[in-house]
């Protein structure tokens, strides 16, 4: 019996297949890293917010009920919040509830408003990049100063700036790709 040639697919098309099949794989293993991603923070500040209401009830126990006040639980409780605010800020963005102003996008419609979107991304990539390089700077400056109360490096606080903002970038790239993978499958 002789073999027979399977029929070959244009060159064109079989390109687009294997684009496709690696975009989509691709992007199943970002949406993958982003949940994990996502689901980790959401843990990290469950843990910070319970550990902060813990601090601060064992600080008003010790200090009014108990006349012994904690001198290091007011400090904690600060940088707690500092951390909390920093990790939940990407939760945030994510979510789309972020502070924004979106007064230019929302009067634009169609392309505009979609080209205003993509800009204010791009934008936010960029100041993030900013932020968290100018905060490892200021962390590293800080590394010798420790905290009155606590006597901890004064880096782990302010460690939350740049991680928070990387945070940030990773779920606003995140949300670059996933936008422009939707625009061109409209395109298609």
């Amino acid at each position: 019996m002789p073999l027979r040639r399977a029929r070959r697919l244009p060159r064109e098309a079989s390109l687009d297949f294997w684009i496709g099949f690696i975009m989509t794989t691709t992007e199943r293993k970002i949406l993958k890293t982003e949940r994990l991603f996502h689901r980790f923070i959401e843990w990290a500040l469950f843990f910070i917010t319970g550990a902060m209401t813990l601090v601060v009830l064992l600080g008003v126990l010790f200090r009014y009920v108990l006349k012994a006040p904690l001198p290091w639980s007011e400090e904690l409780a600060r940088y707690l919040m500092i951390w909390g605010a920093s990790l939940g800020a990407s939760i945030a963005y994510r979510e789309g509830t972020h502070i924004a102003v979106t007064i230019l996008v929302d009067k634009a419609r169609g392309a505009a408003g979609k080209a205003l979107t993509r800009i204010a991304q791009i934008l936010i990539v960029v100041f993030m990049a900013i932020v968290m390089f100018q905060g490892f700077l200021l962390v590293s400056k800080l590394s010798g100063q420790t905290s009155p109360a606590m006597e901890i490096p004064m880096a782990w606080p302010y460690l939350a700036i740049p991680i928070g903002c990387l945070f940030i970038l990773f779920e606003a790239l995140v949300m670059i790709f996933l936008t422009s993978r939707r625009r061109a499958e409209e395109a298609s």
